[in-house]
Order: C-alpha cells, then sequence, then structure tokens
C-alpha cells in the first residue's frame, strides 16, 4: 500500500516537472522577446541617455596640532588651569573634520571659487556631490566628488580641500581673537590690581618703625638687656666682695680699741721730768723710777673706722646702681615685649600686603602669558599646520556610472525573469479560460 502510494506520488512530480517543461519551451520566444527588449532598454539607457558620471579624489591627512595646542599648560594650577579652560581652542578629530568638511561656509566659499551658481549648483546639490570616506586605521580623509563633468569635480574637490584648510584657520583665529579680546581686557584689570597691591605696599614699607627698623631696635635692645644683665652679675660679685669686705672689717674694728692705755716712765718726758725734778729736787735717777698711765689714741682704730665707713659708702652706692641696672632691665624687657608686639602686627600687615602683590603679579603674568599664546595662534595658519594635502584631485579618465556592462547583465537576468513570469502567467490564463 504504502509502496503503490510512493509510485503515485513520484508519478505526479514528475508529470509537474514536465509541465513546467513545457511551459518554458512553449513561451521561449516570449521569454525570448522580453528578456531582448529589457536589455536592449538598458543598453539604450546605459549608452544614449544616461550620462556618464566622474569621481574626483583628494586626500587630505590630519596632524591634529589643535590638540597638541589645546593641552598647552593644561598641567598648570590655579589661574593657569582657569586660564587654559577659558581659551581652550577647537579640537578637531578626524570625525570632526569630516563633519565640518560640508559646513555651509565651506561650501558658499567653494560655490563662489568656482562660480557654481551659473551651473545651477545649490549648497545643498554640492553637498549631495560630495562624500567623505576617514581611511581606517589612518589620519587620512577622502573627498569624493561626483559630476558629469570630470574636470568640474576634480576642480571641486581641490577647491574644498583649500577651502577647508582656510577653515580650519578661520576657526582657529576667531577662537583666538576671542579669547585675546578677554585676555587683553582683563589684563588691564589685573594690571590696576596689581599697581594699587604695590601701591598699598610701598605705603606701608614707607611707615615709620616698620619691620626693618623695629627688628633693628630689637637687636639694639637684646644687645643693651645682655649688657645689664652681664653688669648685674658683675655687681652682684662686686657688692658680695664689698660686704664681705665690710664684714671682716667690722669685725677687726670690734677687736680693736679706740684708747690706747700704757705705762710712761717720766724721764721719757723731758719737760715733766725737770718739772719734778726741780720741785722734787730729786736726782734724775730717782726721776725715772717715777712711772705713770698714759691715754692715746689708737690709729689703728680710727683707720679701721674709716674702713669701715668707705666698705659702707661703697656697698650703699653698688646696690644703688645694682637695683638701677635691675630697673632698666625690667623697663628694657618691657620695650622689647612692646617692640615684638608691635613688630608682629607689622610683620602680619606686611604678609598680607605682600600676599596680595604676589597674588595679583601671578594672576597678570598669567594672563599675560596666556595672551601671548593667543596672539601667536592669531598669526599661525593654523589649518596648513593641522591640514595637509597629501593628494590634489586628477581630472579622471573613466567614469564610474553608469555600469554598463553590468546594468546590460542585470536587466537581461530581469528580463528572463519577467519572461518567465509572463509565461506561467499566460499558461494559467489560458487554463481558466478553457475549465470555465
Amino acid at each position: 500500500m504504502q509502496q503503490q502510494e510512493l509510485i503515485q506520488q513520484y508519478d505526479y512530480e514528475e508529470i509537474s516537472l514536465r509541465e513546467l517543461i513545457e511551459i518554458l519551451l512553449k513561451g521561449w520566444k516570449l521569454i525570448a522577446i522580453i528578456t531582448a527588449i529589457c536589455v536592449l532598454m538598458s543598453g539604450v539607457f546605459s549608452f544614449l541617455i544616461i550620462k556618464p558620471t566622474y569621481e574626483a579624489k583628494s586626500v587630505l591627512m590630519a596632524s591634529l596640532a589643535t590638540d597638541k595646542l589645546a593641552n598647552i599648560s593644561k598641567n598648570g594650577e590655579s589661574v593657569e588651569a582657569i586660564l587654559s579652560t577659558i581659551s581652550t581652542y577647537p579640537v578637531l578629530t578626524i570625525q570632526t573634520y569630516k563633519e565640518q568638511i560640508k559646513s555651509p561656509k565651506v561650501l558658499q566659499q567653494v560655490i563662489e571659487e568656482l562660480s557654481l551658481t551659473e551651473k545651477e549648483i545649490t549648497r545643498v546639490g554640492l553637498r549631495d556631490m560630495i562624500s567623505l570616506e576617514a581611511i581606517k586605521d589612518t589620519n587620512l580623509i577622502e573627498i569624493k566628488v561626483t559630476h558629469n563633468d570630470p574636470k568640474l569635480a576634480a576642480d571641486i574637490a581641490n577647491a574644498v580641500a583649500k577651502r577647508f584648510t582656510e577653515f580650519v584657520t578661520d576657526i582657529s583665529r576667531e577662537q583666538a581673537s576671542k579669547s585675546s579680546k578677554f585676555l587683553k581686557t582683563q589684563i588691564e584689570s589685573e594690571k590696576q590690581k596689581l599697581d594699587e597691591a604695590s601701591l598699598e605696599l610701598k605705603k606701608l614699607m614707607a611707615q615709620p618703625r616698620g619691620v626693618d627698623e623695629l627688628v633693628s631696635e630689637q637687636e639694639a635692645k637684646l644687645i643693651l638687656l645682655s649688657e645689664y644683665k652681664v653688669g648685674v652679675v658683675e655687681k652682684e660679685v662686686e657688692l658680695s666682695k664689698l660686704k664681705a669686705g665690710l664684714t671682716a672689717a667690722e669685725e677687726e674694728l670690734k677687736d680693736t680699741p679706740k684708747i690706747l692705755v700704757t705705762n710712761k716712765s717720766v724721764s721719757e718726758d723731758q719737760l715733766l721730768s725737770s718739772i719734778i725734778s726741780e720741785e722734787k729736787n730729786k736726782s734724775a735717777i730717782e726721776t725715772a723710777s717715777i712711772t705713770m698711765k698714759n691715754e692715746e689714741i689708737n690709729i689703728n682704730y680710727f683707720e679701721l673706722s674709716t674702713k669701715v665707713a668707705e666698705y659702707k659708702m661703697m656697698v650703699s652706692e653698688v646696690s644703688e646702681e645694682l637695683e638701677m641696672m635691675k630697673a632698666k632691665i625690667d623697663e628694657t624687657q618691657k620695650e622689647i615685649e612692646a617692640i615684638q608686639s608691635d613688630l608682629a602686627e607689622k610683620k602680619h600687615q606686611l604678609n598680607l600686603v605682600q600676599r596680595n602683590v604676589d597674588i595679583a603679579q601671578a594672576t597678570y603674568d598669567a594672563f599675560l602669558k596666556k595672551y601671548e599664546e593667543t596672539r601667536v595662534v592669531e598669526a599661525t595658519e593654523m589649518g596648513e599646520s593641522t591640514i595637509n594635502i597629501v593628494s590634489h584631485a586628477l581630472v579622471p579618465i573613466r567614469p564610474v556610472a553608469p555600469r554598463k556592462m553590468l546594468n546590460v547583465a542585470i536587466a537581461g537576468i530581469l528580463g528572463v525573469m519577467v519572461g518567465i513570469f509572463v509565461a506561467f502567467f499566460k499558461e494559467y490564463w489560458q487554463k481558466s479560460a478553457v475549465q470555465l
């Protein structure tokens, strides 16, 4: 049973394939005619009607110099970092170049240079004629221009490349000009601030008893204080010696009698001896045997008394001098403290003013440096240093379109397909009409 069904299915498929082949053989003339018509029409359009399109190509090499320019002073701090941000130049990458090449300004300049308005080419039409391609893993950009006139296509490609380099220069100069104007205004303002800070510093330095003068006064007072302290030590040593001498003199004075009492022979006094001899009628021997007490002032006692008095006077004088020197030390220390207080205040004021001057000077220098950089950029042909035209467009010899043989081949294939479809449709239509 299954084998019989398979045979019937095989017969059915064989009959269907045969019918298809018969239909194709039956309608071969129709297929051939339609194919021939398509091929003929394609040939007429490709060879006679459609104008040939030529493609001119110029190649640019981007050095990305603006990227380096934009990174100038990026490692700077504070004011310089801020100024680098303010005056950053436009960074043109490969993708940015591709977008800017078709900018309206570049297209309009090309139209005016080549008088394309006479050929009824607008910016939109010119933009559609241009195609851009970045060569992979390189910094090369291909500018392709397609047009029916090969010379015009080459002229447009070269004009676009030239005008784009000028465009890069223009936008760099425009940015530099804006930054330059801003920086010039700020330089004047910062110069005024610097002058004001410098004038304030001069006024502070011109005030009486400035920092240097106070430092000199302090050094002089410290030297004087040191001398006073040395003098006090010397006076204390001298006073100690005087007190020791006074004590010794007083002790010696205590042990020294004021009056000396001695036994004296009358014969030692000639006058008294003669008087006694006359009155008493005594011989010289008898007179010599007579003695008497004699009191005399002790010279040593008076000398010691004078010495003690002198010691006391010197002790008093040295003590007074010592007290005066100690008073001068206290006075000098107070003066030094007052000077130190004034000096600290003056130094604080000087530091504040000097810091303002330093900040104003640093800010002014930063603005001036950045201003000089922008002036250099303004004077630089940034386009020529950034974009190099490595290959100018040449007048193309062979058109890139239409591709005649390819068009004819495609038309032949389409003709065959249409012919087959028409043949099958005709057979189907005829069978349907017979059944009705």
